[in-house]
């Protein structure tokens, strides 16, 4: 028996944001699944392999203070490349929540391919990766100068790859919906990201515990008196692997999250609109 299709463009309060997010994810686990390890399986797999080479590193610099009292820094070229290629992960992972949710609203669910996804995806990739610098610059900005308007500006940004993906609007356009979606639930909006974020947090936290056991095993071994001990041992290597995939998989959770509380906002933006345009003809006759 087929489940029932999801509404997406639907009001939904505070936890039916969640609720709604992981019954989506549920229904469409398998064809998440396939779409996130066709097209983002690649760039993931390398950004990982390159934190553990960074982390691998960087114990082994410590572990050898500890050792010999040498004091020494990770390969700043490793850290380049690692910084580059997890920005082009999380790109593939950013957009594609927001191609495939675009996907299911067009085409209801089973009527679109992997293939449509990755086409949607690919339709917008410049703007992807020019919009999230943008938008990351200028809440670096507000940052820098004051943290509120830093926070502030954060929470309409969070939805710049949904209404551009989704809607396909140029920057200007997108900016400004961007605005229009949070005027007068800022606050809810904030709330729900923010708890989003410490969900992530916390699982992500959970898989990186093997990481911190081998690490305090190899710590504790070195400065106790034992064998020299570096960061290149299979446990910490492995353990970084582990903790950078979960990382990865818990990503899209988080998007679909926000993509929820982005359709709730365009329901109650849009269908707000519609009425008083509505209303506005009533008065007129």
């Amino acid at each position: 028996m087929n489940k029932q299709e999801i509404e997406l463009v639907k009001y939904r309060d505070f936890s039916d944001v969640f609720n709604g997010s992981f019954a989506f994810m549920s229904q469409e686990l398998r064809q998440l699944i396939r779409v996130f390890g066709l097209y983002a399986g690649v760039p993931v797999i390398i950004s990982v392999i390159l934190s553990a080479l960074y982390m691998q590193d960087a114990f082994a610099t410590i572990f050898e203070t500890i050792n010999n009292g040498v004091q020494s820094g990770p390969n700043p070229v490793l850290i380049l490349l690692t910084i580059i290629v997890s920005f082009v992960a999380q790109v593939f992972i950013m957009g594609l929540v927001p191609a495939y949710l675009g996907e299911y609203e067009d085409k209801g669910r089973n009527g679109f391919t992997a293939a449509d996804v990755w086409n949607r995806f690919a339709r917008h990739f410049g703007a992807i990766i020019g919009y999230s610098i943008i938008t990351g610059l200028l809440m670096f900005v507000g940052f820098i100068f004051l943290i509120i308007p830093g926070i502030y500006l954060m929470v309409p940004f969070t939805f710049v790859l949904y209404v551009k993906v989704i809607e396909d609007k140029d920057l200007g356009d997108t900016l400004s919906r961007c605005f229009q979606l949070v005027k007068n639930r800022w606050w809810a909006t904030f709330g729900i990201i923010i708890l989003a974020y410490l969900i992530i947090s916390v699982v992500g936290w959970l898989f990186s515990i093997p990481t911190l056991i081998v690490a305090g095993i190899q710590g504790f071994t070195a400065v106790s008196g034992g064998e020299a001990v570096d960061g290149s041992s299979l446990g910490i290597i492995l353990s970084t692997v582990f903790a950078g995939l979960g990382q990865y998989i818990l990503y899209p959770v988080l998007y679909v999250i926000i993509a929820f509380q982005y359709y709730t906002l365009r329901e109650q933006k849009d269908r707000s609109s519609l009425m008083d345009r509505i209303s506005s003809i009533t008065e007129e006759e």
